[in-house]
């Protein structure tokens, strides 16, 4: 079962099914310690439905750990269900780490302060996402097919914390986990 106290602690205060977050965790772990952690719940609102969603980011001294878990909705079979997702690299694969801060108030600014919106990308190569758009010319009146225009983004997880909804701590703790990760990436490179 995780052993690492404080990461338990703060599963369980999600309220998110921590025993199957944890048990999960657990098996990704492979008996590895927990370095780093940062646990973000989300709730999604559908038209008619709500979804919940918790991604928990867990570093070891050799790896990343990723663990998803989400609602499913059920059928007449079976009515509901979590699904648990891990996924683990080592931290030698991690090809970046981006970290953006956005602060409402730059004039306001002063060292140390939390920004109003902190978002994490990483980055080891296992998936690529293909934004497209319709290519023009520059010409407004041009009818002419100019086919597609786009880029490819390598993005394998993101996640975003805004100070208004989960608070400075919850900005905070994500720039800590962030400052740890980085210089986890420049040592195991």
């Amino acid at each position: 079962m995780l052993s690492d106290q404080s990461l338990r602690t703060e599963l369980d205060q999600t309220g998110y099914f921590p025993r199957i977050v944890a048990d999960a965790l657990d098996i990704a772990l492979g008996g590895e310690t927990p370095t780093a952690f940062f646990v973000l719940p989300d709730v999604a609102f559908g038209v008619g439905t709500i979804g919940r969603h918790l991604t928990v980011l867990v570093m070891t001294a050799t790896r990343l750990i990723s663990a998803h878990v989400d609602d499913h909705a059920g059928d007449e079979i079976a009515p509901a269900a979590v699904a648990a997702t891990t996924e683990a690299v080592s931290l030698g694969r991690i090809e970046s780490v981006t970290l953006s801060q956005i602060t409402s108030e730059p004039t306001d600014y002063l060292s140390g302060d939390s920004p109003g919106l902190v978002r994490l990308a990483i980055n080891w190569g296992g998936s690529q996402m293909l934004e497209l758009e319709p290519a023009t010319c520059g010409d407004p009146e041009c009818a002419a097919e100019h086919g597609f225009s786009g880029s490819v983004n390598g993005e394998d997880i993101s996640l975003q914390v805004s100070k208004d909804v989960s608070g400075e701590e919850g900005a905070a703790k994500l720039i800590a986990f962030a400052r740890q990760l980085y210089a986890a990436t420049a040592s195991a490179a």
